[in-house]
């Protein structure tokens, strides 16, 4: 994190690591979820979707450092997040800022991209009721927005083996499994046809 906040992304500040390396303290930063966000003001969609690209280009920017491991897929110098999605972007007051790093890895930054497609695609929403309701209805447009930005060929020719590593996460839920390999599925006979 610290590297990445160095080179002008936007993380929180990591103040203080405990002696073991096992516990961090972080800045805190006010504000919502983009998840949340877009639940309270759907009509942001689309500028929400076109923000997550730009996260994406802006990290994909940054060289990856020698002590990051390289991705489970696909070869490349790019620095990776490989879990950049609506539920890890905060939107404080200075500006978005991107949390949860533990995947960051190096690589093509098509993978990163094919990765958060497929997590837009097939990822349970996690507010129930109403607002989740019409959140899994905007997922299209949203999906659609933050496709719009990016190298879509790119990411289409990594989509299949990005879903063969990412359902091997003990995390994913059988709902989105079968939604992630059904995506895939869907746009890999796209990529062919």
């Amino acid at each position: 994190m610290e590297y990445v906040r160095q080179r002008g992304y936007p993380v929180p500040v990591v103040e203080e690591i405990s002696s073991d390396g096992t516990a961090m303290v972080m800045e805190y930063v006010k504000g919502p979820t983009m998840v949340r966000a877009l639940g309270h003001k759907p009509w942001m969609i689309h500028r929400q979707g076109a923000l997550l690209a730009s996260l994406h280009h802006q990290l994909h920017e940054i060289p990856a450092p020698d002590f990051v491991p390289p991705a489970p897929v696909g070869h490349g110098d790019r620095l990776l997040h490989l879990d950049l999605h609506p539920l890890n972007i905060l939107l404080g007051p200075s500006g978005p800022v991107v949390i949860d790093w533990p995947n960051a890895a190096r690589g093509p930054a098509a993978v990163d991209i094919a990765l958060t497609w497929a997590l837009l695609e097939a990822g349970q929403i996690p507010d129930a009721g109403i607002r989740g309701a019409l959140m899994g209805r905007l997922r299209g447009s949203f999906v659609r927005s933050f496709l719009r930005e990016c190298d879509l060929t790119a990411a289409k020719t990594n989509l299949r083996a990005v879903v063969e590593w990412k359902i091997q996460d003990p995390n994913m839920s059988a709902t989105e499994v079968r939604g992630m390999q059904r995506s895939a599925e869907d746009h890999g006979r796209a990529i062919h046809s």
